[in-house]
């Protein structure tokens, strides 16, 4: 079969998806084929090079886009992926997805050209694993078990060997060996009984297949030539291979990532494996993103010198103006710390009301929990994961719909009706299982399989309000002010960080979480916590804790604090534009345009269609500037 190719466009438009790149980023894009490695930092625009990355290789011939696949490591992310992609109308469509998104396609696409019966993916694990243990469940813990297990998977260890690594590791809740490695032996044969499979055994089959399945290992190879991975630090061994897998022979290799942010070594990944790329014997092309375009200078000071607590560096700089100090707030205790996080939280939301620009970040997820129950006890909107009954049940309906006319069928009585608000449980399930069935235009398909598209794929949004995540599930996000709540001994770094590597991974952490603020960063902690002492953590940069009395931080944090925020009326107007598109066309706000691009066109000094355009893209553009240049002007004839 002949290879299609891309005839090369004017250079015009190759270079025009070089504008309003830096030189960093530029040199990035422009990289020869081959493997390419780029450590991109905190809001150092990684996600635009790796668009522009695609683009710029298409439009100047060098790759086809139908051939190319772009891995990542959220559906969030994917879908972000997908929508900006969409912007440059390239002449075919790259492959975006997790690894698992993948992996399960391959599976399906291969299973059902052979005529073969596709396994469903199990929604269950704990209730089979518990069936595996037996008498022995009522005294083990099944999410541990469960960890250690997918520990070993990700090690592509057997459970013994997988096991003692777990434990020379200083992984937590050990079970017994005779206990782990017969439980994992009855819970593989029960998985095989039923027919079902985890999400783990996707990129096991695929590798397995690839190795045994000369033909698969074409069809792939011919599919996917141009790989592009983002978040390649947090990968894992198993995750290596598959990568390792897609790339063959002659890589056409593109991996971003940030050493600084490796932060699931729980999980099993390795950030060296991002360092090392063992088994690619081809020249490497090396580059570096120091540029930070989100942060404060303050901030990134901040988060670097937490780095560096820990004997690590980062190469990052601000390239903002200089913006309000780094607040750092001390609680005698608990009692004291939830004032201080009504009186944040108040100063957070006092632009809009809604508190969506505006997060809290705190270590465990236990601490999230009695955040969350203490503001809303205080009247706040906190944003809620989709979970509940409601939600539950949405999604169970659709599982249990047994073919593709009742699928259809059921989502357009919700979509094409008015009885259902955007914000529904059921009416956002009910899109997503529309856009299955649009991916899904050949084969037999059901709920079954929606459920296992939905597990490995789709990608929801939140409702309004303040988020209050851990540092793990802040990962890859971003709002204008944070709160980090618990910054203590204790907490940060954890108790359980007894080893030298995991007590680094807890100053990335605090990186993490620090540099996920915009402009204002707010750092608290107590001196007791459930009547334990407790103190600031060490992690903390510029805070020498001898000094320290029970007294208000110094006067300038003070002043700074008691200070109204500024009002941003330009942002305002965007925002209420955005608000009112979404309204209109029954959309999440951040379908429109996402609240970073919001903040950028505001902060542009004299905002035209071209500048906009740089920011949001051509199609955009084209679309909303001229609404959004007359909603700016209002904004500036109100000041």
């Amino acid at each position: 079969m002949p290879v299609r190719r891309v005839d090369p466009p004017a250079v015009a438009d190759a270079d025009g998806l070089l504008r309003g790149l830096d030189n960093h980023q530029r040199a990035a894009v422009t990289a020869p084929p081959g493997v390419v490695v780029v450590r991109a930092g905190a809001g150092s625009g990684k996600t635009r090079v790796l668009m522009r990355r695609i683009a710029w290789r298409a439009v100047s011939g060098s790759s086809e886009p139908d051939r190319t696949l772009a891995i990542t490591f959220t559906r969030q992310a994917a879908s972000e992926m997908r929508a900006r992609l969409r912007e440059f109308d390239l002449d075919g469509t790259p492959m975006i997805g997790t690894m698992h998104a993948v992996a399960r396609r391959m599976m399906h696409d291969h299973l059902h050209a052979a005529g073969r019966r596709i396994p469903v993916i199990a929604v269950n694990r704990h209730a089979i694993m518990s069936t595996a243990l037996g008498d022995a469940a009522r005294g083990a813990n099944i999410d541990d078990l469960l960890a250690v297990h997918d520990w070993c998977v990700s090690r592509r260890e057997d459970p013994a060997t997988g096991l003692a690594t777990w434990r020379d590791s200083g992984g937590r809740r050990a079970p017994s060996e005779n206990l782990f490695v017969a439980a994992v032996a009855q819970y593989t044969m029960l998985k095989q009984r039923r027919g079902v499979i985890d999400v783990n055994d996707l990129l096991t089959w695929a590798i397995e297949t690839h190795m045994s399945d000369r033909r698969f290992a074409e069809s792939i190879r011919f599919r996917h030539r141009h790989i592009l991975v983002d978040e390649a630090q947090d990968m894992n061994p198993l995750q290596w291979e598959f990568v390792r897998m897609l790339a063959g022979d002659e890589p056409d290799l593109f991996m971003v990532g940030d050493p600084n942010q490796a932060i699931y070594a729980f999980n099993g990944a390795d950030r060296d494996l991002f360092e090392t790329l063992p088994g690619i014997d081809s020249p490497v092309h090396a580059f570096s993103l120091p540029n930070n375009y989100r942060c404060t200078p303050e901030i990134v000071e901040f988060a670097v010198a937490a780095l560096a607590k820990a004997a690590q560096t980062a190469d990052a700089v601000s390239v903002r103006a200089s913006g309000r100090p780094v607040d750092l707030r001390r609680c005698a205790d608990e009692g004291q710390e939830w004032d201080r996080l009504r009186r944040t939280v108040h100063q957070f939301v006092s632009g809009d009301g809604s508190g969506n620009d505006a997060a809290i970040l705190v270590r465990v997820n236990s601490l999230a929990e009695a955040v969350r129950r203490q503001l809303a006890s205080l009247g706040f909107e906190v944003r809620d994961p989709r979970t509940g009954g409601a939600w539950n049940q949405a999604l169970r309906t659709a599982s249990s719909l047994t073919s593709r006319d009742a699928l259809s069928t059921w989502s357009s009585d919700i979509l094409d009706g008015s009885e259902y608000s955007t914000d529904e449980p059921e009416f956002v399930v009910a899109a997503e299982v529309r856009r299955f069935l649009d991916e899904q235009r050949s084969g037999a398909v059901d709920g079954r399989a929606f459920s296992a598209w939905f597990a490995t794929t789709s990608a929801i949004g939140d409702t309004d309000g303040i988020e209050v995540l851990t540092f793990h599930a802040a990962k890859g996000r971003e709002w204008r002010s944070v709160l980090v709540l618990g910054a203590e001994r204790g907490l940060l770094p954890h108790s359980s960080a007894k080893r030298p590597e995991a007590r680094s991974e807890e100053a990335r952490l605090a990186y993490v979480a620090f540099t996920r603020a915009s402009d204002r960063l707010v750092v608290a902690w107590t001196d007791e916590r459930s009547g334990r002492g407790t103190g600031p953590s060490p992690l903390l940069p510029w805070l020498d804790t001898r000094g320290l009395t029970a007294e208000e931080p110094v006067a300038e944090f003070r002043t700074i604090a008691s200070r109204a925020p500024a009002r941003d009326t330009r942002l305002e107007a965007i925002e209420a534009w955005r608000t009112g598109r979404a309204r209109v066309a029954m959309v999440s706000p951040d379908t429109v345009i996402s609240s970073r691009k919001m903040r950028d066109i505001a902060r542009l000094d004299s905002p035209t269609a071209e500048s906009i355009a740089s920011v949001a893209g051509e199609v955009f553009a084209a679309r909303f500037a001229d609404e959004i240049l007359a909603a700016l002007s209002g904004a500036d004839t109100a000041d």
